[in-house]
Parts: C-alpha cells; structure tokens; sequence
C-alpha cells in the first residue's frame, strides 16, 4: 500500500475530516458516507495542501483533513458527524464482508489523516517531512529518515468471578457515571496477556486465570488497536488505585450502571456476557 497522487479516477472516494467529526453534504446519510464521497464532491478540495491520496486494493481514496479553525467556504453548509456516534450507529465490532471492508477503510482513512498531521515535522532533527511515493510513509527533507502510522496496541478485558458477576470500573476521565471494562496500554517488552494482569492488578487490585482472546477492533481514540479478552477472578479484594480508576464493582444484569453505547468493543463484550447470563 503506498501513498501516491492519482487525479480524475472515476471510482475514486474521499473523506472529509475535521478534527474526530466527518463532514458530509446534508443529503448523505452514514452508511454512504462511510464508503467515501464520490469524486466530484471531492474535486473543490483537489489542490488544497491538507488534501492527500492513498492507493489500496479497493482503490485509490482522496482525504482531506481540515483544522478546526479552518474556514472553508464549500464545506460552511456541510453537516458533521461525530466518529464515535458514526461508530455506534454502524455497531462496528459486528460487522463483517464488504460492510467490514468499508469502515475498515474509513478508519484507515481517519488514522492516516491524523498520522500525517501530527508527524508534519522529524522526530529526529525537526526538518519538514514529506510523503514517499514507494509506501504508506513520511521522510524527512534534511536526513532522510522514514517515518510510519503508529499504532498503538490496547487490551480490555470482561471479568468475571464464580457467580458469572462482571466486574466493570469507573475512570476518572469519564465525564458522566458511565462504568466500562479494564484496560490499558500494551508496555514495552510485554506480552498482551502480560498486560492484561498488570493492568488488572494495578487498576483493581485483584488476580486473574484462564485468559483467552475473544475480538479486536481498531479505535482511533487515538490510533489503537483494542484486543479484546475474558479472564476469570482468581483471588484479591477489589482496590482501585484512585487515580485512573477511583470506583469498580462487581454487577449482575439488574445492577447494570450506565455503560458504552454500540460501537466499541468494550460494549460488545458486555453484551456478550449479557447473552451468556440470559442462556443460564
């Protein structure tokens, strides 16, 4: 896959970005949208720096990813959308065949736009960067060193103890009573089902067994790759550590709190452990 301009491709799509919303003409809906705008909807925006093309197997797809302070009069009448309430609305971690395809391709799309804003400059010796036409890359003017996507792997993790309870914790970043799942960064040097317990024992203060993988999804809050897995309580009183973590416990279907909305994989866990309580 290698960054290249191509011009008047007529099945090529674009995506339009400002900041984490997407625009799109009051007419589009989502599902559409996702897919990529069609060619002349795009073609105003053609010569714009912030406007750059990335050549796959589905084809060549055109982004333009605009600041927030940007004022571009062709987009004034646009309607925006959220990329987290996109990603609800489509219930991402379900969906498979083309439809996968598509938003596989639209997160990509979000990825790199943001990428390649924040990698303008050498992480090295500070020098302007530039996109390669050989690959998916950016290389600086003055020493020539290459820089590509980062992607940063996350783990989250379903819970539960010898009464099939959930244990879901509430973040200190969150902004409303909302309690979701464990997780946290992969480290340097460790394995994902090192990270799994670590977080679990830092955030929580309790021991897992029996961790197995269940699902992935890309979530570009920001460029991660969520892997997704079930462990069983093992031993230890919960103790959250009052920093990221300052209430966790333990809930049946009837004591739910409030918890993500669809769209993430968090969700989709908790879904499933719903399912396997309403099958007992």
């Amino acid at each position: 896959m290698t960054m290249v301009y191509l011009m008047n491709q007529q099945n090529d799509r674009w995506f339009i970005f400002r900041e984490g919303e997407l625009l799109m003409p009051q007419d589009e809906d989502v599902s559409s949208a996702v897919c990529g705008l069609e060619l002349h909807l795009g073609e105003p925006f053609i010569n714009m720096k912030e406007h750059f093309v990335v050549s796959e197997e589905m084809g060549p797809f055109h982004v333009l990813y605009v600041d927030a302070d940007r004022d571009v009069p062709e987009l004034l009448q646009w309607q925006t959308v959220p990329i987290r309430t996109l990603l609800g609305a489509l219930n991402a971690p379900l969906l498979t065949g083309s439809a996968w395809e598509h938003l596989s391709r639209f997160l990509k799309a979000f990825h790199v736009a943001q990428w390649r804003q924040a990698s303008r400059f050498c992480g090295y010796c500070g020098s302007p960067q530039e996109d390669t036409v050989d690959e998916l890359a950016r290389q600086c003017v003055r020493c020539g060193r290459r820089e590509y996507p980062r992607i940063a792997p996350a783990v989250i993790v379903a819970i539960t103890d010898q009464y099939n309870r959930l244990l879901l914790a509430h973040n200190s970043k969150f902004k409303n009573t909302m309690y979701a799942l464990v997780a946290g960064f992969v480290e340097a040097g460790e394995r994902l089902e090192d990270t799994v317990h670590r977080e679990i024992k830092e955030e929580v203060g309790i021991e897992v067994e029996s961790v197995s993988y269940v699902a992935s999804q890309p979530w570009p809050f920001p460029g991660s790759l969520m892997l997704a897995f079930e462990a069983q309580y093992l031993r230890g009183d919960i103790r959250c550590d009052g920093k990221e973590i300052i209430d966790a416990r333990w809930v049946t279907p009837d004591t739910l709190p409030e918890i993500p909305g669809p769209g993430s994989i968090s969700r989709f866990l908790i879904d499933r452990w719903l399912a396997r309580w309403a099958s007992r």
